[in-house]
């Protein structure tokens, strides 16, 4: 009897000095609970350990609090795996840069690097900052940065982000945002903030657990007590179920379950160049049916060309493209752009508009000279009674082109602009349709090039010709019809619109600055196969989140019954009710770091070309290159193909379209220029 008085007392020796060498951590958060006025799961693991004791299972009680001790170790390096991917991030800039002074470069701190500064980048160097090409060419790596793991050409004018690396020749960049708000910085910021933007599943957990916890030290309480109390059962037995049931119930694998596969995605998305401002933006991809896209920007490439200009009543083609470019100076829109682009390219010198005003989503008019002058749409046009040549307006439209009217009196001249369709449009929305959304297009373009963009990319409703308030009108109707509605622009026209959607998504590097106040959700480059990454990873997590939640209360609620029944014990309830369960909901939500899109990268290397037109050297007789699946066709030998046949690609199907280059009048060999 002695023997084993002296071995039990050995035993709780040594389950002591176990306690003290394992339990420093979860007694010093204790007790920052306590001062907190908090009760938390280590609050509920010291109670346990100690009580455990009194009845002699101070060996348990010591086995218990090790595991637990595990199990919390392991989430702070999970959790610490997650922090160090927005830390990473934020190092991925070089802290030096090339500043240059006259023709000299010098080595300063990248931080003392102003806006407006020139520096110098050499081959195989990281980018500092962001800035405009000023000088030289290069292949860039920005797969650090948007996910394009395919180098991208950049030339003059061309943006660079910080932390993309210079493949080839040496360039001069002229920096136009400073350390702090850099690309990479702001999604740096971003993911951060991103994290006080919880979801309504988070916010259910946290409160949740603020009642949970004592509710369970409660109950804990009642086993303890009431049954040899009343029953007049045990004390040891029933006071060591207490016991248990205090600690399978703690709530660590539930509390675990959403915040940690949250930041899992919102740093995964950011390494794929998916910028997302909160956890909610993630939950709300599940009620989604429905998603609207602008045409321009989107789409489209949104680099605009103007392909022709034709002239009337004695204006010749550059006075017709100087008074359009000198209007349309004044104003931000994509097609003004392009026009004013040209003049500069043709030397054309702009002239000084008086009494400018803007028909939103219409066209413009200003005074040159003291004549009145109107640029826009045929609709524009229509309203101030034009007489407009009809049958030329719809052979431009049929073309794949824009009409853009110049009149002052009457019908001056008109310019055709052309945009093609981005490659990655059509990988979209099949991407889309194989996932069951609805897709709509919602333009201010002219309706017949809306049709054409919308049946190439078999787009389920089309609407074109719409103002901006139209357009936040449509986004109401779909709003009432759909559970959820996304809206995809390019962030600047579409901005009320992408306000108002239930989630909306900007596309393009170059509208960051300006939608980070607007939109939700921003793909910092123009691969639109990221909005089908942004939905599969936010589905995965909000799966995942579910599987937590549900895999925590059904172990928990199991284990808590075997507890009262008597067929669990101490070390076991933490070991699998607690440490187990929790460690499975961290490995669970880790796997959101391993998804990987399948639809493979695709080049537009060789689709591309810098002729706008055929010409038949013999008559003169002259065309615009048609297109076909929304794309310029491409000159193979001695004939045009659609550019789905150029393209390197086992996703897109290939189109057999192709139209030889032999002139209808004379039958002779046409060439492109």
């Amino acid at each position: 009897m002695e023997f084993a008085f002296e071995e039990v007392l050995i035993g709780q020796l040594l389950a002591i000095f176990s306690i003290i060498l394992s339990s420093y951590g979860v007694v010093k958060e204790a007790i920052k609970d306590v001062i907190n006025k908090k009760i938390t799961a280590n609050i509920l693991m010291i109670i346990a350990t100690i009580a455990s004791f009194f009845i002699l299972h101070g060996q348990e009680g010591a086995t218990a609090i090790l595991l637990y001790a595990i199990a919390e170790h392991i989430e702070e390096l999970t959790t610490d795996k997650s922090r160090d991917a927005i830390k990473e991030l934020l190092e991925l800039s070089p802290n030096e840069a090339l500043l240059k002074k006259g023709n000299e470069y010098i080595s300063v701190p990248a931080i003392q690097i102003k806006k407006g500064d020139i520096i110098g980048v050499k081959p195989a160097m990281k980018v500092p900052l962001d800035g405009i090409i000023i000088k030289g060419k290069s292949y860039f790596d920005e797969s650090t940065i948007t996910g394009e793991s395919l180098p991208v050409f950049k030339i003059e004018g061309d943006e660079v982000f910080a932390a993309s690396i210079n493949s080839e020749g040496f360039v001069d960049v002229e920096v136009i945002r400073e350390t702090n708000d850099t690309v990479v910085a702001q999604i740096a910021r971003s993911i951060k903030e991103a994290q006080q933007n919880k979801s309504k599943s988070e916010k259910f957990i946290e409160k949740f657990a603020k009642y949970y916890t004592p509710i369970i030290l409660i109950m804990s309480l009642i086993v303890m007590i009431l049954p040899p109390l009343i029953f007049r059962l045990d004390f040891n037995n029933w006071f060591y179920r207490g016991l248990i049931l205090l600690v399978v119930s703690c709530p660590c694998a539930l509390t675990l379950s959403t915040p940690l596969a949250n930041i899992t995605a919102l740093t995964k998305l950011a390494k794929e160049g998916i910028l997302v401002k909160g956890n909610v933006f993630i939950e709300k991809v599940d009620k989604i049916q429905a998603i609207a896209f602008d045409k321009t920007g989107t789409l489209t490439e949104g680099s605009l060309k103007v392909f022709e200009v034709r002239a009337y009543g004695g204006y010749d083609e550059n006075a017709i493209l100087g008074i359009a470019a000198s209007l349309e100076s004044l104003s931000e829109h994509p097609i003004g752009q392009a026009i004013v682009s040209q003049a500069k390219r043709m030397n054309v010198d702009l002239l000084n508009v008086t009494n400018f005003e803007i028909s939103k989503g219409m066209g413009i008019k200003g005074e040159i000279n003291g004549r009145l002058y109107y640029i826009g749409s045929q609709k524009f046009f229509n309203e101030l009674n034009f007489n407009l040549p009809i049958e030329e307006l719809k052979e431009i439209e049929e073309n794949g082109t824009i009409p853009i009217l110049v009149g002052n009196n009457g019908l001056i001249g008109l310019i055709s602009i052309r945009d093609v369709l981005r490659i990655t449009s059509p990988l979209l929305i099949d991407g889309l349709k194989r996932r069951k959304y609805k897709s709509i297009l919602i333009s201010g373009d002219n309706q017949n090039v809306c049709n054409t963009i919308g049946y190439c990319l078999d787009i389920d409703n089309i609407y074109g010709e719409l103002l901006p308030d139209q357009k936040l009108e449509e986004i109401k109707k779909l709003k009432a019809n759909y559970k959820g509605v996304a809206m995809v622009g390019d962030g600047i026209n579409d901005a009320p619109a992408l306000a108002l959607s239930d989630l909306g998504i900007a596309i393009g590097a170059s509208a960051t600055d300006l939608t980070l106040e607007t939109a939700d959700v921003i793909i910092i480059n123009d691969d639109l196969k990221k909005i089908i990454d942004f939905i599969d990873i936010s589905k995965k997590t909000n799966k995942i989140i579910k599987q937590n939640i549900w895999a925590s209360i059904s172990i928990k609620v199991s284990f808590a019954v075997l507890t009262v029944i008597g067929l669990m014990t101490l070390w076991l309830a933490v070991g699998i009710g607690d440490m187990g369960v929790s460690l499975a909901v961290m490995l669970n939500a880790m796997r959101i770091f391993r998804y990987k899109n399948k639809i493979s990268e695709i080049s537009s290397d060789n689709i591309n070309t810098e002729s706008i037109m055929i010409i038949c050297e013999n008559c003169k007789t002259k065309r615009i290159i048609p297109q076909h699946h929304g794309r310029d066709m491409i000159q193979s030998e001695d004939k045009l193909v659609c550019w789905r046949k150029m393209l390197n690609s086992d996703i897109l199907e290939s189109c057999e379209q192709e139209l030889p280059l032999f002139c209808p009048s004379c039958n002779n060999k046409l060439s492109l220029v």
